[in-house]
């Protein structure tokens, strides 16, 4: 995970140090109605099942589609779906791992700022999940396999440094306390 968020970093470095020549300017208010965006980051799970200890990695992908004009914004709606690993040695030997899949419906609302390349934006994603258990009194076999809903709430970023790609970044209470990555603007 430190190697991504170094990686990430270093791109975002490079791309702000370069000359403005070399990368076209974002777009002015980049998700607007018919706008479709793609993005997939990297960041800390959100515990749903399991003793609610130990860090777990979680990759996560969505995208949106500008639906609906409001204010100076637009609301949109689409997709994502995550995968986080937690694992938690307790000593001795013994440890416990919780896989997840979470799938959903996501809502936002992008403030069009009308500041070239930005966009910020707000939501709601609505789904469901899947959790597995793994441990050492298990001798190797499956545990529990719960299924549960999954509801959150998000607060994101986007940088374009082009007009088509972008860094992205969002917290919140959803499948992730926080990502970063990248975004990329299709349509």
């Amino acid at each position: 995970m430190q190697k991504t968020v170094k990686i990430t970093l270093l791109l975002l470095l490079v791309a702000v140090a370069t000359p403005k020549g070399i990368f076209a300017t974002g777009p002015l208010d980049p998700v607007r109605l018919g706008t479709w965006v793609v993005n997939a980051g990297i960041g800390p799970g959100t515990h749903y099942f399991g003793n609610g200890i130990g860090f777990g990695p979680a990759l996560k992908g969505s995208f949106e589609a500008g639906l609906f004009d409001l204010g100076p914004g637009v609301i949109t709606l689409g997709g994502e779906a995550t995968f986080s690993f937690f694992n938690y040695h307790y000593g001795q030997d013994w440890h416990e791992s919780w896989i997840n899949f979470i799938f959903g419906a996501r809502g936002a609302y992008h403030y069009g700022w009308d500041v070239e390349g930005l966009d910020t934006y707000g939501g709601v994603p609505l789904g469901i999940g899947f959790s597995a258990n793994f441990g050492d009194d298990q001798s190797g076999s499956l545990g529990s396999m719960p299924v549960f809903p999954y509801v959150g709430v998000f607060l994101g970023a986007s940088y374009f440094f082009t007009k088509t790609i972008g860094i992205n970044g969002e917290v919140g209470f959803n499948s992730t306390y926080a990502n970063i990555g990248v975004v990329f603007k299709l349509k």
